[in-house]
């Protein structure tokens, strides 16, 4: 089974997955979304996705038991366990700020489903699990947009459509987020301008640049620069990887892809000095549909329609019935700005001058060219992102959400 797996996660990704050990196989999903998305901005959380294939896991049995613990590179269910306890602090203090999202499993409506499996799902395992009548399609598609449109506050809306609610569908997993996120200091709207962006094929164009001075984590090696700079949330924060020149972007990316823990060893490797930062004003939308991403990486059971490896969810003498996930849909939002959200803009009227920025011997950071990024939270004995993307340079339109 193991080397199935391994297998066809090769066969989808030959290039992503060569070097990679089991356990990390579920580090590597947004990474393969940028992959075979290429030059288009991305943004995306492994993390939502994670939650709810943990909430399955505690219930699988079989094959379906033995892919998901795999995936998400886990030995056993006391591991398992700690899916969303070790991170769970962090999400809410994001949730009292800045960051509006939904995650949810929705059921096929049927008093077959054990109760234990919905109570207090959100609060215990980071994922909503509702029931929702998949024999109406029409309206069950309606009632999953409208929830994710009203606990996103319209930022995100349609996650589903007609062809992936029918009368044989039993589950769907939905996420949305949209963040904007707030610097623990914020840079000086005064000091934007509009500046050159580099492109990998050697063209230019303008960008908002964000300027500002402070003290900031800071690595290199030969190929890249890393930056990470302090949002205001509780240990969390944005890692900028860009790389020495704008056409060399691509193979960095491969670098990252091949070592798994290229960005991680950078960023424990940083040290905190005085820097001047430059980094665009930008906003990236994505919408990817996991399902084909996941049985490529060697999630399959889950996806059989006659599978009983997920016959937990249902109470004890009705399990004698098959019920396996259909879709895996997202969409993430995210606004990088000079404040954030729930900070005050300037008066642009006000006399006060900005602050001056002419220390000669101070090293400069700018990120005038693609560039790789992480939001993470650094956890005790580890560094999680909640999301993850890249960023090829502005776009005329942003996709309609």
């Amino acid at each position: 089974m193991l080397g199935n797996i391994l297998d066809a996660a090769r066969r989808m990704f030959p290039s992503v997955f060569s070097d990679v050990e089991f356990n990390s196989l579920s580090q590597k999903l947004v990474l393969s979304l940028i992959k075979v998305t290429p030059k288009k901005n991305v943004v995306a959380s492994e993390h939502l996705v994670r939650m709810s294939l943990c909430k399955l896991a505690t219930v699988a049995t079989g094959d379906a038991k033995q892919e998901l613990l795999l995936l998400l590179g886990y030995r056993d269910d006391g591991q398992l366990s700690r899916c969303y306890s070790k991170v769970a602090q962090y999400i809410k203090i994001m949730k009292q700020s800045d960051l509006t999202v939904t995650n949810r499993i929705y059921l096929n409506y049927t008093s077959d489903i054990d109760p234990n499996f919905i109570k207090d799902s959100s609060e215990k395992d980071g994922v909503q699990v509702e029931k929702v009548g998949f024999n109406y399609p029409k309206a069950a598609a309606a009632h999953i947009n409208n929830v994710l449109s009203s606990m996103t506050f319209r930022r995100i809306t349609e996650i589903v459509d007609g062809d992936d609610v029918n009368k044989s569908t039993k589950m769907i997993i939905i996420s949305g987020a949209h963040y904007k996120g707030t610097w623990e200091t914020p840079f000086d709207y005064r000091l934007t301008k509009l500046t050159k962006f580099y492109h990998m094929d050697g063209s230019t164009s303008k960008v908002p640049m964000m300027n500002t001075m402070g003290e900031f984590g800071y690595a290199q090696s030969k190929t890249c620069e890393v930056l990470t700079i302090k949002f205001m949330s509780y240990d969390t924060s944005i890692t900028f990887v860009v790389p020495n020149n704008a056409k060399d972007f691509g193979n960095m990316l491969e670098t990252i892809y091949r070592q798994k823990d290229f960005v991680n060893n950078l960023v424990k490797s940083e040290e905190v000095n005085l820097r001047k930062v430059s980094i665009p004003r930008f906003k990236i939308k994505t919408f990817v549909d996991w399902t084909g991403f996941l049985q490529g990486l060697g999630l399959t059971s889950v996806f059989t329609s006659n599978s009983t490896d997920l016959v937990g969810i249902f109470k004890a003498g009705k399990q004698n019935q098959p019920i396996s996930l259909s879709k895996v849909k997202q969409k993430v939002f995210l606004q990088i700005d000079e404040m954030g959200v729930g900070r005050k803009i300037p008066d642009p009227k006000m006399t006060e001058k900005p602050p001056e920025m002419t220390y000669y011997r101070v090293p400069t950071f700018v990120v005038d060219k693609p560039f790789y990024f992480e939001v993470s939270w650094d956890v005790e004995r580890g560094r999680y992102n909640i999301f993850a993307g890249v960023f090829y340079g502005p776009e005329p339109d942003l996709p309609s959400f």
